[in-house]
């Protein structure tokens, strides 16, 4: 058989099979060494020697390596979208669905991280909430930002009294009582006298200038109560920053006073009750910001309280007092010692008035 004579699918046939006889073993046989020498006639016919075959073999090889390890890699990012698929939660799921991501917060998938994560979202939606108001209403805004600052309400709400906004006003022209009373504030504001006031306004009613001035007054006071009213809250800072300043510089004062000194006003105070005399005086116990120096006067008993007054009366001059006190003390102690003296002269008396009654002939010295 020519070794170069390829087999032919036409020349297997169906009875072969079954026959048991299958394919030639013979052909079977020939088939490997033909395809080597094929596969070497094929490469020799591009100019590749065996040793090229080499490398081309380590190169199939590695293309192999590095396609099995593209494999593994994308197992492995499958394996890590499972992991985030599985670690879908239903809290996470409640928080995609109303749309919130709190950032930096863990929420486990029980009862209590649940529990958790309701309380933040609702305090969020609240807040969120309070921001679209105050968008919608200014002076709702503008309020509470004075009172935050530490301003009282009653005053912004007497800034912003619609009565009381020169922006609002409409002046008649026969109205010659309001043209007088807008004039008024304007010159009272510009620093002038009642009577200067009174003149003024008499004298433009005079020459028929009233309501001219009176318009213009309202034009300038509606100007400088606008300006007024943007300043507020900035103003109020301000001043409760000034304040807080000079709170701390009070207590940092007596601080430094109780440190530094061995006495107050004759009264020793030992070192070691230094820091929680001070805590006593400036530490805040109650949730309206008394100190227990407050709650303790404000539950001392009436003769307490006047006793500190007095002290204050009389300029805390304690050495007065102790003398005073003293003095009576003594004289106290000595009228005590004549009282007793006086009662054992007295029972001498007695005992002396007795003995000059008794018959000492009927004296009786039997025993």
């Amino acid at each position: 058989m020519d070794p170069n004579e390829k087999i032919q699918l036409d020349d297997i046939t169906f009875d072969d099979v079954i026959s048991g006889d299958g394919v030639d073993t013979v052909a079977a046989e020939e088939i490997a060494p033909l395809q080597e020498e094929e596969k070497v006639d094929a490469l020799e016919d591009i100019g590749i020697e065996d040793e090229d075959d080499d490398e081309i073999e380590e190169e199939i090889k590695d293309r192999e390596v590095e396609e099995e390890e593209e494999e593994e890699d994308e197992y492995e990012e499958n394996e890590e979208d499972s992991d985030e698929e599985g670690s879908f939660t239903v809290v996470s799921e409640i928080l995609d669905k109303l749309g919130y991501d709190l950032e930096g917060d863990n929420y486990d998938d029980t009862a209590e991280g649940l529990a958790n994560m309701t309380e933040d979202v609702a305090s969020k939606m609240a807040d969120d909430r309070i921001d679209e108001v105050l968008e919608a209403f200014p002076l709702v805004k503008k309020h509470l930002d004075y009172v935050l600052a530490g301003g009282q309400s009653q005053n912004f709400m007497e800034a912003y009294d619609p009565n009381l906004d020169y922006n609002e006003i409409n002046i008649e022209e026969d109205d010659h009582r309001s043209q007088k009373a807008i004039l008024g504030d304007y010159l009272e504001l510009k620093g002038h006298d009642n009577d200067f006031i009174e003149e003024m306004l008499n004298d433009f009613e005079d020459t028929g200038k009233l309501y001219q001035k009176a318009e213009a007054a309202r034009e300038a006071l509606a100007k400088h109560q606008t300006g007024k009213r943007n300043k507020m809250i900035e103003n109020q800072r301000v001043e409760t920053e000034n304040m807080k300043q000079k709170q701390e510089d009070f207590w940092s004062n007596v601080s430094n006073t109780i440190e530094d000194s061995e006495s107050f006003a004759g009264i020793n105070i030992p070192k070691r009750d230094k820091n929680k005399f001070f805590d006593y005086l400036s530490t805040p116990v109650t949730k309206e910001g008394y100190t227990q120096r407050d709650v303790d006067h404000s539950k001392a008993d009436i003769d307490v309280k006047l006793a500190i007054d007095y002290l204050m009366y009389t300029g805390f001059d304690l050495s007065d007092i102790i003398s005073n006190k003293a003095q009576t003390q003594n004289a106290k102690t000595l009228r005590e010692r004549i009282s007793k003296n006086e009662d054992k002269v007295r029972s001498t008396r007695k005992s002396a008035r007795r003995s000059k009654n008794v018959d000492y002939d009927n004296l009786d010295l039997n025993i």
